[in-house]
């Protein structure tokens, strides 16, 4: 081969390399899509294995154009998206008709000439609820329906359903709702409150501000699970009420929300929005939730007996203090101690004494009479507790059953 044949054939290899350089450098500048060989290579290297993403979709363009059926409003989907569109139907706002009579201010003076006119008002939003069976059983707190008459429930599509309070745990604060008429309602899924993290991700659904809004289509709110099992009645208005094992978050729960679903982000139902800890009066990012395990236990008392049986309260119990552990012997510093008993109930007959002071309630330490009367007043009738006891200066162990007792 001439050395002119060699050189024209260095030439045309090198106009070929850039002929293929600026086509490259063209598609590049343009943004074309890359081989879809190449373009995985791409993806693969710069999607962190954690992420959950599509190879596909993080090369997508910034414009928002469609690439191999990826879009930018896929990439802003989340388990937070999700789990919100998916349980929204299944959120309900709680209304009810309330009666007064108006009376004219200049009444007291002409009292025997101005009649008073009797009218019934209806308030489609005085809280949240939360369907858990497609025939219309829809759960929520007992002082959201407390002494209301004539309740109704209005559904994110615009429905209303009249509702009957079937039954509910005034100490606990669920109540239990079925629609007349309903059927093939949109349910949320039970999930575990047992099974829970502090710290994972959880939403707030519910209706707050419902009458200035007038929208039956719940708002969200996001946080996290700020603490688990806080126990205790919030204020003296609720003393007849008592709270335990709450779960407290700091996803914003407003006025309105009360009753309504607090998820995590598989969409599943763990507890009911209950109430704020606020000197504000506004959300302040200590809310507290119902677990749902204890709402379940109410659902299924009511489902099977038709009401919640009164439990029988046959022991009282006081705080131990220095001067009593003195008297009835014992060094313990903590415990409730047992100062009532009904003779021939089911403490006595169980073995438990007055003057025994009550150390555990099945290995949780107690701390108080407080403590105790959480601890084993808000269960179910038959509810079986092993009672650790400090009898002058000798632990034993007692079994007692919760018994049903007078309504």
């Amino acid at each position: 081969m001439t050395k002119d044949r060699i050189i024209a054939l260095l030439a045309t290899a090198n106009i070929l390399l850039l002929i293929t350089i600026g086509v490259r450098e063209f598609r590049e500048d343009s943004g074309l899509a890359l081989t879809s060989s190449a373009q995985a290579q791409v993806s693969r290297a710069s999607v962190p294995a954690h992420s959950g993403a599509s190879p596909i979709d993080t090369v997508a363009p910034t414009t928002g154009a469609l690439v191999a059926g990826g879009s930018t409003t896929d990439q802003r989907r989340t388990e937070i998206t999700e789990s919100a569109r998916k349980v929204a139907p299944a959120i309900v706002s709680v209304g009810a008709s309330q009666s007064g009579v108006f009376v004219h201010p200049y009444a007291p003076f002409f009292s025997d000439y101005i009649p008073v006119f009797p009218y019934e008002e209806k308030i489609p939003y005085l809280g949240s609820g939360v369907i858990i069976d497609p025939n219309g059983l829809v759960v929520t707190n007992y002082h959201v329906v407390e002494r209301q008459k004539d309740v109704f429930v209005t559904l994110t599509d615009g429905r209303e359903f009249p509702g009957k309070v079937l039954d509910a745990d005034t100490l606990l604060d669920v109540a239990l709702i079925k629609l007349e008429g309903a059927k093939n309602l949109p349910t949320v899924r039970l999930g575990d409150s047992d099974d829970l993290l502090v710290g994972e991700w959880v939403i707030a659904m519910g209706n707050p501000f419902g009458n200035v809004i007038g929208d039956p289509n719940p708002t969200v709110t996001v946080g996290v699970v700020s603490a688990l099992k806080r126990s205790f009645r919030p204020n003296a208005a609720n003393a007849n009420r008592a709270y335990l094992d709450m779960i407290q978050t700091d996803a914003a729960i407003n006025p309105g929300n009360s009753g309504g679903a607090l998820i995590n982000t598989r969409g599943e139902l763990i507890g009911i929005n209950t109430f704020i800890v606020s000197r504000s009066g506004g959300a302040e990012g200590i809310g507290f939730a119902i677990p749902v395990n204890r709402v379940k236990t109410v659902v299924q008392e009511i489902l099977l007996h038709g009401q919640i049986r009164p439990r029988l309260m046959d022991f009282d119990v006081q705080n131990l203090t220095s001067r009593i552990a003195r008297l009835v012997g014992t060094r313990a510093e903590k415990g409730a101690v047992v100062s009532e008993m009904l003779r021939g109930g089911p403490a006595d007959r169980a073995g438990l004494r007055i003057g025994d002071v009550i150390l555990s309630v099945d290995g949780k330490q107690i701390k108080d009479a407080e403590d105790l009367k959480l601890s084993i007043w808000t269960r179910p009738v038959g509810t079986r507790f092993k009672l650790l006891v400090d009898r002058e200066g000798r632990q034993l162990e007692i079994e007692y059953e919760l018994q049903e007792g007078r309504s």
